[in-house]
């Protein structure tokens, strides 16, 4: 994710910090850096610890692209002194200089971009940037760091915002220009029902049954409490696992991934640039391609030159994008962690320990503590894995229906899934028998 939380970190780093301003902003920028998604709400941060009223406020202002403007500290007024004679004649306040008035400009328009902050903003203005064109000229390009570089570059700014229709159609050109055994699914705030959205997120579905693995150790005592009593964060999914760093064996095949997928999206001139990649995830940038009314190559879009050529341009418009490749047999537990949002997750993960499962983005597991073993070569169903004294047995994970319904949801429409904003009225209310996300939804 390429958004931020730039103008807090440059302040933090700042000469003139205070100490307590310092302490503050290290904290709250080291509970969002935990978040395994991109933070697009408010909503999402404000419950965080380390997160006050103001640091809220300036978040708010910051995703809604709204210059924040800090409270003025109250000074202690002056006893009026009725002989002037006595005091100096204060000076008359002056209107702001021209210069004053450029600088304002110009800043306002490069902190526009995200990722840059005022303080980077400023140091690029007195380096003698004066535009957003400017940004791309070497001597100020070399100024920001890489996430900042690829915004600038693409022109990703504050209120740079993906529509559903757009989504679809990226949506739509990958399903065409992709190999038919694949499915591919739109996912996260677009499945959640949004109309427009900073990032999209696909699914591609792989018809090999690999690559599946379970919760890591074993459940103990004191893990089994600790997963019990505190639901607050979520590993990034389809992260590296630790096995593929070890071994290949059972790993889905990485090359078909980077040749039939990535390389083909490439050379179609729908991916731009590539900010990660893994054995199971791309996060990049992509080049929202354009329907025609017939189209020259006789498919309803622009040709592949025009596509290319606007990648290599910096022309068209451009997105933040995240592509996961999952096993088709992990279709449903993938749709659950990647639709969202974090609180749902975080609900759904609840239910499951309360009733002795294990969930992530691969299944819903159950631990069985005995001799018996499985063969981690059973690429069919790959029920199960040895671990330690026991293994972890995959209970349900192709059907988002199957999983809720094990933990006692059952089943919640994606449109209903924004516990975030559900979290933030529940803790508003002062009465003892509080409802919590899963329980308003659930009624």
């Amino acid at each position: 994710m390429l958004t931020g939380i730039s103008d807090m970190e440059e302040e933090k780093t700042s000469a003139s910090s205070n100490s307590y301003k310092v302490r503050a902003y290290s904290k709250a920028i080291t509970a969002i850096g935990q978040l395994p998604e991109q933070v697009r709400f408010v909503e999402q941060v404000s419950h965080l610890e380390g997160i006050g009223v103001r640091i809220a406020k300036r978040i708010n202002a910051y995703l809604s692209g709204i210059p924040y403007e800090p409270p003025m500290p109250s000074r202690p007024k002056k006893a009026k002194n009725p002989d002037h004679s006595l005091t100096p004649h204060a000076k008359p306040k002056t209107r702001k200089t021209l210069e004053e008035l450029l600088r304002a400009q110009v800043v306002a328009s490069l902190s526009s971009i995200s990722g840059i902050g005022s303080s980077k903003a400023n140091a690029l203005y007195d380096a003698g940037c004066r535009s957003l064109q400017d940004l791309r000229e070497p001597k100020f390009f070399e100024m920001l760091s890489r996430p900042q570089q690829i915004n600038a570059r693409y022109m990703i700014g504050l209120d740079h915002s993906m529509t559903r229709e757009q989504a679809s159609t990226v949506c739509d050109f990958v399903t065409q220009n992709i190999s038919s055994k694949y499915t591919v699914l739109l996912s996260g705030d677009f499945r959640r029902g949004t109309a427009s959205a900073q990032h999209i997120t696909l699914i591609v579905l792989h018809p090999q049954n690999s690559g599946i693995f379970p919760p890591e150790g074993s459940p103990s005592i004191d893990s089994t409490i600790k997963q019990r009593s505190k639901y607050d964060f979520i590993p990034s999914p389809f992260a590296n696992h630790p096995e593929t760093r070890v071994k290949s064996k059972g790993l889905p095949d990485t090359a078909i991934f980077s040749t039939e997928i990535i390389s083909s999206l490439e050379c179609r001139g729908l991916l731009a640039t590539c900010i990660t990649a893994g054995t199971q995830k791309w996060d990049g940038i992509i080049r929202a391609p354009e329907r025609t009314e017939n189209g020259v190559e006789g498919n309803g879009w622009e040709t592949r030159a025009k596509r290319i050529q606007g990648v290599r341009n910096c022309d068209g418009q451009f997105f933040s994008a995240e592509i996961y490749y999952v096993p088709h047999q992990c279709a449903g537990a993938a749709s659950i962690a990647l639709t969202g949002d974090m609180q749902f997750n975080l609900a759904v993960r609840k239910a499951a320990s309360q009733l002795g499962f294990r969930l992530n983005e691969y299944g819903l597991w159950k631990w069985r503590g005995t001799a018996a073993t499985a063969s981690v070569d059973d690429c069919d169903k790959q029920r199960s894995i040895e671990q330690h004294s026991g293994y972890w047995e995959l209970v349900a994970s192709e059907m988002e229906e199957e999983i809720l319904e094990a933990v006692g949801m059952g089943w919640v429409a994606p449109e209903r899934r924004n516990f975030a904003n559900l979290d933030v009225r529940s803790r508003k209310r002062k009465t003892e028998e509080e409802p919590t996300p899963e329980q308003m939804i659930l009624h």
